[in-house]
């Protein structure tokens, strides 16, 4: 009788260990630049500082790797005796595991070609580490990544940068990665970038391609440089003097029309689970004086006319998609700080870029904003000393939720911090927050650092199904 409740003490005392919750303490990070104001970039800017941008980032080692096995039972000793307890498991809620899988994963302008193996690896990693959605570029500069369609095929999956723009390289991309990727249990969203047209420095696409690239067709339907964003000095941006890309205006409603007849044939001919935008906004507060802005009496009447313009785009894609596919999602990244409300001097979506991502939220005009809360490089330092400290990213979050009207806010943090703790940090700090999900930024800064482990074991230690659309 000893014995036998000594046992059955055991059996309980490991029962209520499996199941009671474990509460993490996440410190807190104190920045160092806490008054240093954040350099607009774009979520492009990890490839270029790292080289990326010619060569994808390689593999930290040989994947998939083997993990731990989960046997049925757990054989724990006791005494002379073995007792054999269950596995007890806990159903996993609903989340939002998002993987940015950017043209720069996969492909490089080093004249090698794209291979769709590359993009069998990508799902396959993904799926190991337990993530349940994918967002892949489909759309770069005004290029595809699938079969044309209204845009040319990109160069970069014939592995240069501008000369086989046009180019069939074999196989289609987005095919390949929704049957690996839907095989693996993982949902795959279209991701585009929307304003950004052609990269700066390069000169001119080639010409004469078919489809004809969106370059050549918007200068055949204005007078050449109109439908390119223009500075307070009336001077279209300069395609080899601007900083990253060159950008369409968002006034001119033939390059809306377009954007939203490439988003309808994306969601007709592929079984998408979504349509994700990226570079949604202006370029900067200097923009635009185009001939498709009226003249206005003061910077605020401005200031909200071009912020119409970007909803617009967003609420006809909005309707398009769902027009076509009433259970795909419709989500956006977008600008971390809002509105700077806490004097930090940061730049803001809604005033320096014209982008009123609440209001998209509070429309309905979006499922979920994805808010870029994170360095374009994460520092060498272990906790990450940029101006995105942790408890900024809480900030930020919470700011977001408060006026998420009823959609989804899935955080951005970098997957490329020095330490997994930073990045797992705020994963656990987005559900303290409420938010039902997160996106990694991104499969290259993942992979680089090789933590692909540390996510199946840490921050997704069991697979989670998709939230239900709001």
């Amino acid at each position: 009788m000893v014995f036998k409740g000594w046992l059955t003490g055991i059996v309980l005392l490991c029962l209520m260990a499996v199941l009671t919750p474990v509460s993490v303490s996440v410190p807190s990070v104190v920045g160092h630049e806490a008054q240093r104001s954040a350099v607009p970039e774009t979520g492009d800017d990890w490839y270029i500082r790292n080289g990326f941008d010619r060569q994808p980032p390689p593999p930290a080692e040989p994947w998939p790797r083997s993990l731990p096995s989960v046997s049925p039972a757990t054989v724990a000793p006791a005494g002379d005796f073995f007792v054999y307890l269950p596995l007890v498991t806990r159903g996993t809620s609903p989340e939002f595991r998002a993987l940015w899988v950017t043209r720069f994963d996969w492909t490089r302008a080093d004249g090698t070609p794209a291979r769709p193996s590359a993009l069998v690896a990508i799902a396959e990693q993904a799926a190991a580490a337990h993530f349940n959605v994918l967002l892949f570029q489909v759309r770069g500069v005004g290029d595809a990544f699938y079969t044309p369609g209204y845009e040319p095929w990109s160069s970069r999956l014939t592995g240069t940068v501008s000369n086989t723009l046009g180019t069939h390289p074999g196989f289609d991309p987005l095919a390949v990665l929704i049957e690996a990727a839907h095989a693996r249990g993982l949902q795959v969203h279209a991701y585009l970038n929307v304003y950004p047209t052609w990269p700066c420095r390069i000169g001119a696409p080639p010409d004469g391609t078919v489809p004809l690239h969106p370059f050549w067709a918007f200068s055949r339907a204005t007078s050449q440089e109109e439908w390119l964003v223009h500075d307070s000095g009336g001077n279209p941006m300069n395609l080899m003097t601007c900083r990253d890309y060159l950008w369409a205006t968002p006034a001119w409603e033939g390059m809306r029309a377009h954007f939203v007849r490439v988003v309808a044939d994306l969601v007709t001919r592929y079984d998408l689970d979504g349509v994700h935008l990226d570079l949604v906004r202006y370029p900067d507060r200097n923009y635009s004086y185009d001939p498709f802005t009226p003249s206005f009496p003061d910077d605020d009447s401005r200031a909200d006319w071009q912020r119409e313009q970007v909803n617009h785009l967003v609420r006809e894609t909005y309707q398009t998609v769902k027009a076509h596919r009433p259970n795909a999602w419709v989500t956006a990244a977008v600008w971390g700080v809002y509105q700077d409300r806490w004097g930090w001097r940061f730049s803001q979506g809604y005033s320096d870029y014209y982008q009123d991502s609440k209001r998209w939220l509070r429309e309905g005009w979006v499922d979920a904003v994805m808010p870029m809360i994170y360095p374009s490089s994460p520092s060498s330092n272990c906790p990450d000393d940029t101006v995105w400290t942790l408890e900024r990213f809480r900030t930020l979050v919470a700011d977001f939720l408060t006026d998420a009207g009823g959609r989804y806010v899935f955080p951005g943090i970098h997957g490329g911090y020095a330490c997994f703790d930073d990045t797992i940090a705020r994963i656990q700090a987005s559900r303290e927050l409420g938010a039902k999900g997160q996106t990694v930024f991104s499969h290259g800064s993942v992979n680089s650092r090789g933590y692909w482990d540390e996510l199946a074991l840490q921050a997704y230690p069991s697979p989670a199904p998709v939230p239900p659309l709001p």
